[in-house]
């Protein structure tokens, strides 16, 4: 490209060419030529024939054979109504050296005054001998002609424009397009069921204690449809042996499953209500039943000081406290919903066209069956070889189930012995137990019963820390050796030197 020379374009010369421009048709070319440091207009050339044949007219309007110049030339083809220019620059092998600079120099700032969008055609002329007909019909013929292509590149070129051929005749007959619509119909998805198959997934999606296999296939006759080959139990094990062993196959297996387990269900006996106490946390407990007796109202009168003193008199009334009982129902088993597999089998050996259409199917088909009969899929697998399914292949290809329960509580059991839960704690003799009843005393152990809560869990019976003397009278005194004894009950010592009891630290003073 070359540097912009500085030759202007006057404004007499812009307006010569928009007057050629709207009377074109008596126009055939303007002549500029470089004077000084401008362009200038010389002549105008009328049409007498063709614009082929006028070309012979342009050397003679040159000054010279040697002078540079530029032509505005008029084609006779027309675009949205106006005819169309090319725009010629002659530079001469012959001329000087600087004349050929500035003329070349000048093209494109000719061309951006005069409006580049008004030249269809860009040619660059060396000699008289390219001024001519001949020569401008071999132009525009090298313009119209195809770039030059390899053996490759051409025989691309024949196959796709027999493509574009074929896509367009297609495209005009309805029976084609109405094929063409048939087969890809299963790549959307929309895949119409045959008798048998909403009922075969409704029943493959529930739970089964053995096994359940639905196995569907498309009909060659309509690609766009599935039909039911096989609906029945089936363990693990033969899965491979009820498939198609030379077809693609949509395969959905129920994987066996063992029923849930049935828990205990916690009845209530009707019973009178037990006086409950409020706590800060965990709300209302009930209070376990005493087996102290009950205590009988009494009165003293003191005798020698002429004064009658009532005591307390003291009721404890224990109306009979609310059992659970604890009954295993025996209900069938819910039904739930089962562990689905979905399986692909693309034998090796089946035809080209069924794996395509199957492959394009896939998604639809789990689509489907997800939406028009509600199947889980656990899991997908695809193989070309059935003997890739087997049982602990299937197995493994599960997601591991998780617990339905918390493990960080006991196990619930249930109570095997005769006592009932909460019980009076009276045994069968009659005599009752020389423990029980107020707050502060301790309670007897309550019966096992089904662990609800972290907080019900029982903590150990608690046991005398002060040994109790066999001998009466031992241990009465307040020596040093039982005072020494006491405080040693209640903590340990910090040094056996010296100190005291309740892990107090030594006086000051004393090493």
């Amino acid at each position: 490209m070359s540097a912009p020379s500085g030759i202007k374009v006057p404004d007499d010369l812009k307006s010569a060419f928009s007057s050629a421009s709207n009377d074109a048709a008596s126009t055939r070319a303007l002549v500029f030529v470089i004077e000084g440091e401008s362009f200038k207009h010389i002549t105008t050339v009328s049409p007498k024939g063709s614009f082929k044949d006028d070309m012979a007219e342009l050397p003679g309007t040159l000054p010279t054979p040697k002078t540079p110049a530029s032509f505005a030339y008029r084609l006779d083809s027309k675009e949205m109504g106006k005819y169309e220019w090319m725009m010629i620059t002659f530079v001469p092998d012959d001329a000087g050296v600087r004349a050929k600079m500035l003329q070349a120099s000048s093209r494109a700032g000719l061309m951006k005054a005069l409006g580049a969008t008004n030249f269809k055609h860009d040619w660059f002329a060396t000699s008289l001998n390219d001024l001519t007909p001949a020569a401008l019909s071999a132009h525009l013929n090298h313009l119209n002609s195809p770039p030059p292509l390899s053996a490759s590149e051409a025989a691309l070129a024949e196959v796709r424009e027999a493509e574009a051929a074929e896509a367009k005749r297609a495209a005009l007959d309805p029976l084609a397009e109405e094929r063409r619509r048939r087969a890809v119909v299963g790549l959307g998805g929309k895949f119409k069921w045959g008798p048998g198959v909403q009922e075969a997934l409704d029943k493959v999606k529930e739970r089964s204690d053995e096994g359940w296999i639905v196995c569907l296939e498309i009909p060659a006759s309509d690609p766009g449809a599935v039909s039911l080959l096989a609906s029945e139990a089936c363990t693990p094990s033969q899965v491979a042996s009820k498939l198609p062993p030379k077809s693609p196959a949509y395969t959905f297996y129920s994987f066996p499953t063992p029923p849930p387990a049935s828990a205990p269900t916690v009845k209530p006996v009707s019973a009178a209500p037990r006086n409950t106490f409020q706590a800060t946390q965990g709300g209302v407990r009930n209070v376990m039943g005493s087996s102290a007796p009950t205590a009988e109202p009494e009165s003293t009168q003191a005798e020698g000081e002429g004064a009658t003193e009532g005591s307390s008199t003291e009721k404890n009334d224990t109306p009979d406290v609310q059992e659970l009982k604890l009954e295993e129902q025996n209900e069938p088993a819910p039904k739930g919903k089962g562990r689905v597999l979905f399986i692909y089998t693309c034998p090796s050996g089946s035809p080209i066209k069924f794996r395509m259409v199957y492959s394009s199917g896939v998604r639809g088909m789990q689509q489907d069956a997800a939406d028009k009969s509600g199947v889980e899929i656990s899991a997908k697998l695809e193989t070309s070889d059935l003997s890739d399914l087997t049982e602990s292949h299937l197995r493994s290809s599960l997601p591991p189930s998780r617990p339905t329960h918390s493990s960080s509580l006991p196990t619930p059991t249930t109570n095997t012995s005769s006592t009932p839960p909460f019980s009076s704690g009276i045994p069968q003799g009659g005599q009752p137990t020389p423990f029980g009843g107020a707050f502060g005393r301790p309670r007897p152990m309550p019966a096992k019963v089904p662990v609800r809560s972290a907080t019900q869990v029982p903590l150990p019976p608690s046991e005398a820390t002060t040994p109790v003397s066999a001998t009466p009278g031992e241990d009465e005194g307040d020596s040093k050796e039982n005072i020494r004894k006491a405080f040693d009950a209640f903590g340990p010592r910090v040094n056996a030197g010296g100190g005291g009891g309740f892990a107090r630290p030594r006086p000051a003073g004393r090493r």
